[in-house]
């Protein structure tokens, strides 16, 4: 079923049922991010595609070697001179400091999903384009009984296309364009859950449009790109093991174009955006979020 609130084919989370209900929980799970990213629900759509995608990849993302890759990734951004919302600015627009730490607590769960997808999933188009294959057999195991992972009090919900009024659709889909390499039909879901503060969104469009239209922002996102591929490559994908399942000639083109598009367009932007948008606030509670 594909939910109003997504602007290509898509399973809503409160829609998925059977295996693919018991995915999306393990992907929460093992994310550690109270939700799953609009990728992750796409291919959902695709028979078989998330299936095999996450059988392939779920090893990987229990890997300790994962985590140190996503750090590397993040230490190539080399974001400058960006500045920062202090917190009068916020107050003004009517940003509280309960309002900045939601905020900051949901960029920061985008950001850490967005890193492990980026690389993980840049894995598996390289097994779909037959760069290379595991060699051992594996099975998809069933999720574990990990506790589900509780979203911060007060979260809100993803909003839909159809539930922003025009100009603050407008924003969303301008912002959306930041840094951008190419055009596709997806919509960051980072911006349409921020669109609960759309007084954040208008001060973060002011804040980063010379950025944007300085280049910085997509040359950024080109850097994201290239370490991307070489991390992916040599240091990730010598750790599979094996496929989980078959994928039929026909779905398996439809996955490779799903998963390319999104590293290429939409995930490694948002790596870059998401920091970005981190730097405007500086963060409550001592942690350091500055991108160098």
């Amino acid at each position: 079923m594909t939910g109003s609130a997504d602007p290509i084919p898509a399973i809503r989370e409160e829609d998925a049922t059977g295996e693919v209900a018991a995915i999306f929980a393990d992907l929460r799970a093992t994310l550690g991010v109270p939700f799953v990213n609009l990728i992750w629900r796409h291919v959902a759509t695709i028979p078989g595609g998330l299936a095999w995608t996450w059988g392939l990849l779920r090893p990987l993302y229990l890997s300790p070697d994962l985590a140190p890759a996503t750090d590397d990734l993040r230490e190539g951004l080399h974001l400058r001179d960006l500045p920062v919302l202090e917190d009068f600015v916020c107050d003004s627009a009517g940003i509280d400091a309960s309002a900045r730490a939601m905020i900051t607590a949901l960029i920061r769960d985008y950001n850490r999903a967005n890193s492990v997808n980026f690389l993980a999933l840049q894995v598996a188009c390289s097994v779909l384009r037959g760069e290379g294959r595991p060699a051992v057999p594996r099975v998809l195991a069933p999720p574990g009984a990990r506790p589900q992972i509780a979203s911060p009090a007060g979260m809100p919900r993803l909003l839909g296309l159809d539930q922003l009024s025009p100009p603050l659709l407008a924003l969303v889909r301008d912002l959306d364009g930041f840094g951008r390499l190419g055009p596709s039909g997806a919509i960051a879901s980072l911006y349409r859950h921020l669109a609960h503060w759309p007084a954040f969104l208008a001060l973060a469009r002011t804040a980063l449009l010379a950025h944007h239209q300085a280049g910085s922002l997509r040359s950024a996102h080109e850097r994201i790109i290239a370490v991307g591929r070489d991390v992916a490559s040599i240091r990730l994908f010598p750790l599979l093991q094996g496929e989980a399942v078959h994928l039929g000639g026909a779905d398996k083109e439809r996955v490779l174009s799903a998963l390319d598009e999104f590293t290429r367009l939409m995930i490694g932007r948002m790596i870059v955006m998401g920091a970005a948008l981190l730097v405007l606030l500086p963060p409550a509670d001592g942690r350091e979020d500055r991108a160098t």
